[in-house]
């Protein structure tokens, strides 16, 4: 869906009107901007931009690309650690730019708001990856600000990015600690915004651990210990390569895993809540878990195809529209339906196959 701007009336219509009739014109009657859940409900594929972080990338070229190529919307981390490296000094100005570029391609912005800076986490856990802040009211309080500061523009809140595991949710998977974090940030954005979309962080495919919870058991304790009422959707990242998603294995059930996450939101009587998946792709390279890019192209439409089929599915985010750093041997990096210098892969042109 594409928002433009109403265009003002010209000055040779307004002489027209006056020169016609000495009465006075009315007022026209005001147009009502979509609301989020309307902007929201109208998304079917969009994209991560990951890219836009890399040095010399200007957001601008990467969100245009994702218009042009049909995206319906985009996914863009803000980033708590990058913004208040200083506590009490927010730097808005690369967000900014991000989130301009995005509202100028059309493209409805849903917002991650993660990431803890060192001077908000345990001393103890200060070298660890991805660690849970120590105090879940600062994290809110950010949090808040950004909703405040995008209101109307980010109409979409994501709260944090795979908290079931202990790699980007640190030290150890713990989901109370998510809870609260949950509970104050959706206080807090919904005091600033309170159309907005509240969706809980995206589990990653794991298996229930010492480090890692299972989605299907991250998503039943955060009905336990913040309830439904903290977020308006669920949301997941049903990673699959190098397997189809409509192919389950041993080792890669996220199908199977989407299921018993449903399950649970039925139990809880959540039937009307969709769930989003916020991240799917796959990497093009050699090292496991990557594929050929012909292979790629494949698992992204089987993934777009099988999760459209979910009568309770929210919009599908490819993840990501370009390369980081092509030919890194980093999967991470090598996710894009284009290679880092805009070229095409085959993915690409089949994705947008179904875009249209």
């Amino acid at each position: 869906m594409r928002f433009g701007h109403a265009v003002a009336a010209s000055s040779t219509a307004v002489v027209l009107l006056a020169a016609c009739s000495t009465s006075e014109v009315p007022e026209p009657s005001p147009v009502t901007a979509p609301d989020p859940v309307s902007i929201w409900n109208s998304v079917g594929v969009a994209t991560n931009v990951a890219s836009v972080d890399m040095p010399g990338t200007t957001a601008e070229r990467d969100l245009q690309s994702a218009a042009q190529a049909g995206f319906d919307g985009v996914r863009l981390v803000v980033e708590w650690s990058e913004i208040e490296t200083k506590r009490g000094e927010l730097d808005w100005g690369a967000m900014d730019s991000e989130v301009d570029a995005a509202l100028s391609a059309g493209l409805p912005v849903l917002g991650v708001v993660t990431w803890s800076p060192t001077w908000a986490v345990p001393p103890e856990y200060a070298l660890t990856a991805h660690p849970a802040p120590a105090d879940p009211e600062l994290f809110a309080a950010f949090a808040g600000a950004a909703a405040d500061r995008y209101r109307d523009r980010i109409t979409a809140w994501e709260v944090w990015n795979e908290p079931n595991v202990a790699a980007t949710f640190g030290p150890s998977a713990h989901p109370e600690r998510y809870c609260s974090l949950l509970s104050a940030t959706s206080r807090a954005i919904r005091a600033a915004a309170p159309d907005a979309v509240i969706v809980t962080g995206s589990t990653s495919p794991a298996v229930d651990s010492v480090n890692s919870l299972a989605p299907a058991t991250f998503v039943e304790a955060l009905y336990r210990c913040a309830g439904g009422s903290t977020f308006d959707a669920v949301s997941m990242h049903p990673y699959s390569t190098p397997a189809l998603l409509s192919e389950p294995t041993a080792e890669w059930d996220s199908a199977n895993e989407i299921a018993r996450v449903r399950d649970v939101m039925i139990r809880y009587g959540d039937t009307a809540k969709q769930i989003w998946f916020t991240e799917f792709g796959a990497p093009t390279v050699p090292t496991y878990p990557g594929v050929d890019e012909m292979r790629q192209a494949e698992i992204l439409v089987d993934g777009i195809e099988t999760l459209h089929q979910l009568d309770y599915a929210g919009p599908v985010f490819v993840f990501d529209l370009r390369d980081s750093a092509t030919a890194d041997p980093s999967p991470e990096y090598n996710y894009g339906l284009l290679r880092s210098d805009y070229t095409p892969k085959p993915a690409f042109d089949a994705v947008r196959n179904l875009l249209r």
